[in-house]
């Protein structure tokens, strides 16, 4: 040590919070709390911040902000967070340099990248320090602070606190490795990998084909759904489920080049970091359910508006007959009840621990349940909560209590700082809020925007105009439904979102229109590609003066080159009333209805 320069120990400081873990939350909380003049330490175990949402990971960042009671909140998280494109995607998408600006523009801000905190110094069951390893030099810094926040996903600090947590034994959501390819312009090579899963064409989907390119080319990716681990341990064996996902990976795409269809694909990118869904959940005094958020449960202390369905994963049946033990393709199961445009406000209780006094937590190892997780843990949300959590903490500086301290005796205050925008800072912990008029104003994020689609002009709010569209077009808002049709908004839509029904169910959707002008008219329909979604849909065309076309739909295919809209054929039409009418009645998969297209034929 000595001959290096390094002290193997330094106690820094002083601080009054210090945030552990460098994801949405973790960036939150920071700017949040160094905005109310607290100072602040964020402590990130890797060198660039963002969690799943960095350039390791790629996940694209969900669920609506500045929505509900407090429509300011997500003004913070909307100043760093990604618009990327699609995910994953090309590194550049995902902003890890601009969120390293926006906190370093903070005076109040200390940021300790490549810092990994593993041990916590307790005194009477209260947090005194944290102690991080700088993984660059091996320096061990010791942070001590009056509060603390857990913002690693895992609850590693409230584990090493002894904070009460719960982890689900099995059928846990599981962890991600995301991937993807493109074509070379010529006979790309590729060596025997004997230590990957042994896999044919048939064991897993197909890679979809990105409507976004990367260096002006076209990508096709592994997505979300490359997953496993759900039986695994989520902590202990982390390592092992990465490394199975990544034998997964590279078992694919060798019998991709081993089928003789693709001899100029080359594998670009895979996460050699995973996107985790769920390990431990910290416990508050308030642990949220699905049944809280379904019956519109009304908690005095409600903040964060969660927008994001109770999206849950499960192993895909359909891919685990081979390694039945340890599947790595997952499928996603929406559950109702979530407000996707003013969203459920999840209880400020939810964010401190109900056994260590000084520890709050932001992000998705919050106090809930299983169920409940599969609608706040969407990256956004989390980010939200981090900025409650920095209100909270300057109130127990300014009051010298402690986090539930602010439920009990402040929660006015709490929710008055909530009503105001994330720009507003102070000098002083007794100073007055200032509005900073130098940091630019921000937009209100509905869900995932695809502000890149071939030949069309989205607005990542609201989706694409359907004046924008040439000839005659029918949204959804605008169709005749029947059954039970739920709307969606995750992927590129027209209008307002989509609608989508189950398989085998009695749901139709009629889109009907007047012809006034006879003649040849080309059909298109809308929707996005997906494995989940029928690949034999029902479709009826009917015409004035023309019998009815019964047609079959494949929604499982991607539009050519990325477009949304999807031709059916051209067809001739008479003068009155026609329409395109979908049904679910014998589907295989879900049925996706967005608008339809006519235009003249030539």
């Amino acid at each position: 040590w000595e001959w290096l320069g390094i002290e193997p120990e330094r106690v820094v400081g002083p601080y009054d919070l210090v945030v552990v873990g460098g994801g949405y939350s973790g960036v939150a909380v920071a700017i949040s709390a160094a905005r109310q003049s607290l100072r602040v330490a964020l402590i990130q175990d890797r060198r660039v911040l963002g969690g799943n949402g960095s350039s390791e990971v790629r996940v694209w960042a969900n669920g609506g902000t500045m929505r509900g009671r407090f429509p300011h909140l997500g003004e913070i998280v909307e100043e760093f967070a990604d618009h990327a494109p699609d995910s994953p995607g090309a590194a550049e998408h995902f902003g890890d340099a601009w969120k390293e600006e926006v906190c370093r523009r903070e005076e109040n801000l200390e940021l300790y990248l490549g810092h990994f905190a593993d041990e916590v110094t307790m005194e009477n069951g209260v947090i005194e320090s944290v102690t991080a390893l700088d993984v660059r030099t091996g320096q061990r810094r010791v942070f001590p602070a009056p509060l603390f926040v857990d913002c690693t996903g895992h609850g590693t600090i409230g584990a090493l606190a002894g904070a009460d947590f719960e982890i689900k034994p099995t059928g846990r959501m599981g962890m991600s490795n995301m991937w993807y390819w493109q074509d070379a312009d010529h006979e790309e090579p590729w060596p025997a990998t004997p230590w990957a899963l042994v896999l044919e064409p048939g064991d897993f989907p197909a890679t979809v084909h990105s409507r976004a390119r990367i260096g002006g080319k076209p990508f096709y990716k592994g997505e979300w759904f490359w997953e496993s681990g759900f039986d695994e341990h989520p902590i202990d064996d982390l390592e092992k489920v990465r490394d199975w996902n990544l034998r997964a990976v590279f078992g694919a795409f060798a019998a991709m080049k081993r089928s003789g269809r693709h001899p100029n694909a080359r594998l670009e990118w895979v996460a050699y970091v995973g996107g985790t869904r769920e390990s431990r959940l910290l416990q508050g005094d308030v642990v949220l359910t699905r049944e809280d958020i379904v019956t519109k449960r009304d908690f005095p202390d409600g903040t964060v508006s969660t927008t994001w369905d109770i999206d849950l994963h499960y192993p895909k049946e359909a891919f685990a007959k081979k390694y039945p033990g340890n599947p790595f393709i997952s499928r996603a199961e929406f559950g109702a009840g979530v407000d996707r445009d003013s969203g459920y406000p999840v209880p400020y209780r939810c964010f401190y621990s109900r056994n260590v006094p000084n520890l709050f937590m932001a992000g998705r190892c919050i106090s809930v349940t299983h169920e409940a997780l599969g609608t706040v843990r969407v990256m956004r949300t989390c980010g939200m909560m981090g900025e409650v959590v920095g209100k909270a903490a300057y109130l127990c500086v300014r009051h010298d209590t402690r986090p539930r301290g602010v439920y009990e005796d402040h929660l006015e205050e709490l929710l008055e700082l909530c009503r105001q925008p994330g720009a507003m800072r102070r000098a002083s912990p007794e100073g007055e809020l200032v509005l900073d008029t130098s940091i630019a104003s921000v937009r209100a994020y509905r869900t995932k925007g695809q502000d890149r689609v071939v030949g069309l002009n989205v607005d990542p709010v609201s989706g694409i105009d359907v004046a924008s569209l040439p000839g005659l077009v029918i949204d959804d808002n605008h169709a005749v439904l029947e059954g039970a049709w739920s709307p969606g908004t995750l992927t590129p839509y027209v209008g307002a979102g989509y609608r989508y029904a189950g398989p085998k169910s009695d749901a139709t959707a009629r889109f009907a229109f007047d012809l006034r002008e006879a003649g040849k008219y080309e059909v298109r329909l809308a929707w996005v590609g997906h494995e989940n979604r029928g690949a034999r849909v029902a479709c009826t065309l009917r015409r004035a003066g023309f019998p009815s076309l019964k047609l079959r739909l494949d929604q499982r295919r991607a539009g050519e080159n990325g477009e949304l809209f999807h031709s059916l054929g051209a067809f001739e039409f008479g003068v009155g009333e026609a329409a395109v009418e979908l049904s679910a009645m014998d589907s295989e998969g879900h049925v996706h209805a967005d608008a339809v297209q006519l235009l003249k034929a030539k």
